[in-house]
């Protein structure tokens, strides 16, 4: 049975369809012909009306985003409705219409006009909207400059950005006035490789960092002179990488002590410049001086360390680009008169008990080993007269940081215990026809 219904179903599909498209068409044609009555709705902004009657210069109105809007239903025929859009209804808010101005907030009727519709088939969903009169204020705001994630050509970094105008004057309702925290002009640099102006777009943030919508600037806020036409002009300094630094340090170590080096880390920075100081800066052998004060090694018996804020050195027309950190850590290294430090290679250190099967390898290429003793001694003692072993018994694969074990001539000892990481790894297996030969057989 449900088999034959099925068949009966897609037999002449094609003139089925044909009559189910015949049959929609004639509904709606039916539809159009009796011109059925509907209801439509539409999102219109009112209009506010005779804003002298409360803007005269030391009072303002002010309307919340939220009530700048209102849903206006219209009833008619759909042919009526058709010719309808929500720009051809006004709503109008008189302020003429307030009754009580010392109420807070102040409600404003609205009234609604729809060509071609009697008002009796529209109606609004809200019959009045409120708004709060304040006292108008007037403040000053300076304009920073706002890049973005936009960067110049890979050469380059914003140097100095100027907005024109660098001050504007903001009026408004005070409660607003008093919320702006800042006004900013917002720029893209993407790919530029000369100086030169941008458009801006304009942003007032709040005090919680969010911008102000642009219906409260458009509808509550005037600027002096009318609304600003924002631009920036751009001026772009070039990259210098591999500057080095010199430090100065001041006083003198511990009676006994001696500087025998000075290093920083990083090693070398990178920095942006004017022409002018980039040339002065390779003059200088692109070495920045970290001068006296920064730097003490007063009665020191030992390392001294410090932290540079390396903006506080650098020269005027000077930066650091975006990706240099902003300190320098320096290193003083103190020994005393019967204390040498010596370079070590990896290699020279004998590893004892390393199982067959495995290979050792390290991070490092050599290792800096501290010893004591006569004068005479230390300033005679060479690289070779140190032995240098690590014990690796019961170490399997893994990593691990291992103390190394030194013999020494007579009269010196170690300063410091010296431990290195280390890593073991099986040995490379051999091909698999050399591993068949070495199975052998069983007896």
């Amino acid at each position: 049975m449900i088999r034959r219904i099925l068949a009966s179903l897609r037999s002449n599909i094609g003139y089925k369809l044909l009559a189910l498209l015949i049959a929609i068409v004639i509904w709606y044609s039916v539809v159009d012909i009796n011109d059925p009555v509907e209801t439509e709705s539409y999102s219109v902004h009112i209009t506010v009306a005779n804003e002298s009657y409360i803007s005269n210069g030391k009072q303002i109105y002010m309307i919340e985003d939220q009530y700048k809007t209102v849903t206006v239903y219209v009833k008619g025929n759909r042919s009526e409705l058709k010719k309808i859009s929500a720009d051809n209804i006004t709503v109008t808010a008189d302020l003429t219409q307030i009754v009580d101005l010392d109420r807070d907030p102040v409600m404003v009727p609205l009234s609604v006009t729809v060509p071609g519709i009697s008002a009796s088939n529209v109606t609004l969903s809200r019959t009045a909207i409120p708004i709060t009169i304040e006292d108008v204020a007037s403040k000053e705001f300076a304009v920073s400059v706002d890049t973005g994630s936009s960067v110049p050509g890979s050469s380059y970094e914003v140097g100095i950005a100027t907005p024109n105008p660098e001050k504007i004057v903001i009026n408004g309702p005070e409660s607003i006035i008093n919320e702006i925290d800042s006004v900013v002009a917002k720029i893209d640099v993407t790919g530029m490789t000369q100086d030169g102006n941008r458009k801006a777009e304009l942003e007032i943030m709040d005090k919680n960092g969010e911008a102000l919508s642009q219906e409260t600037v458009q509808d509550d806020l005037t600027f002096d002179g009318g609304v600003p036409d924002v631009s920036v002009y751009v001026d772009l300094w070039k990259k210098q990488s591999g500057v080095g630094m010199k430090v100065e340090y001041s006083g003198e170590p511990a009676e006994g002590y001696n500087v025998t080096a000075v290093s920083t880390t990083p090693e070398t920075i990178t920095v942006v410049g004017t022409d002018d100081a980039l040339s002065q800066l390779a003059a200088n052998g692109n070495i920045i001086t970290i001068p006296e004060g920064y730097v003490s090694v007063s009665d020191a018996s030992s390392d001294v360390t410090a932290e540079v804020e390396l903006s506080d050195v650098l020269p005027d027309g000077l930066r650091l680009a975006s990706s240099t950190a902003g300190t320098v850590t320096v290193t003083v290294t103190i020994l005393s008169d019967e204390t040498k430090e010596f370079t070590l290679d990896v290699d020279d250190i004998a590893t004892n008990n390393l199982d067959p099967d495995l290979t050792i390898s390290y991070d490092q290429t050599s290792i800096q080993v501290r010893l004591n003793g006569a004068g005479s001694v230390i300033d005679d003692l060479k690289t070779s007269d140190i032995k240098a072993s690590i014990d690796l018994k019961g170490k399997d694969t893994g990593d691990y940081t291992v103390n190394i074990s030194f013999v020494l001539p007579s009269g010196v000892s170690l300063d410091d215990e010296v431990s290195i990481p280390v890593h073991l790894k099986e040995k490379a297996t051999a091909s698999s026809s050399s591993g068949s030969d070495k199975g052998g057989t069983s007896s």
